[in-house]
């Protein structure tokens, strides 16, 4: 600290001596020391290093378009961890001297999983968790559906949160509907199927992935799904 006084004290009987010090070290730094007798000769510098028990700080993080790299800044010296909602530790790297780093994930996280990013310095202090989401590049599975008896609506189960489009003969768009959050849907046909037409189903996730198309068994022609 430049040579700034942090602390003084008088050493007792015994031999030995308290001093507290203003302001408080503890993040790893080393402190010199001096004794001075009371004719003014003063030892030479002694050395103490102060605990570490400061959690490192400046951390960011961001994850690549292809799912495999995170990079970022954080504190130089410390392990960076990346980590899934379940714990499972993907990918790990060391801050370098300039303040970076870069993490390979294994696996590559390639449908919006939301990843848990931490740095912890040589001492084991971790620093506040940040989070990345993945690029969604995998598309859903095929929906599963069937029309209702009076061929006025299509019901089925898909991923929550994703669009499904149902077509007739020729691609013609005949109904859509949103998956809810128990995975289910429903969704009106226009016009009404109900004389054992043929219709396809998609769905589609918020960033665009198109699954594979399903045929549902319709009641008058009861097939299994395609």
């Amino acid at each position: 600290m430049g040579g700034a006084v942090l602390g003084t004290a008088v050493v007792d009987a015994n031999g030995n001596f308290a001093a507290p010090l203003t302001p408080a070290q503890a993040n790893g730094q080393i402190v010199t020391l001096t004794q001075a007798d009371a004719a003014g000769n003063v030892s030479p510098l002694g050395q103490a290093i102060a605990p570490d028990i400061i959690s490192p700080i400046g951390l960011t993080a961001a994850i690549n378009g292809a799912g495999n790299l995170v990079t970022g800044a954080g504190e130089a010296g410390a392990t960076v961890t990346i980590r899934d909602a379940g714990g499972t530790v993907l990918g790990t790297a060391v801050v370098a001297a300039n303040g970076t780093y870069a993490a390979i994930l294994t696996p590559a996280q390639l449908n919006a999983q939301v990843l848990q990013v931490t740095q912890a310095d040589a001492t084991g202090n971790a620093s506040t968790p940040a989070t990345v989401i993945a690029p969604d590049l995998t598309a859903p599975l095929a929906p599963i559906g069937t029309v209702s008896g009076d061929g006025t609506s299509l019901t089925g189960t898909g991923e929550v949160g994703a669009t499904v489009t149902i077509r007739g003969v020729g691609g013609t768009v005949i109904g859509t509907a949103i998956v809810d959050a128990n995975g289910n849907f429903t969704a009106p046909l226009t016009p009404a199927q109900a004389n054992g037409q043929i219709v396809t189903l998609t769905q589609a996730d918020a960033a665009g992935n198109v699954s594979p198309s399903a045929r549902p068994p319709h009641p008058t022609s009861p097939h299994p799904s395609a």
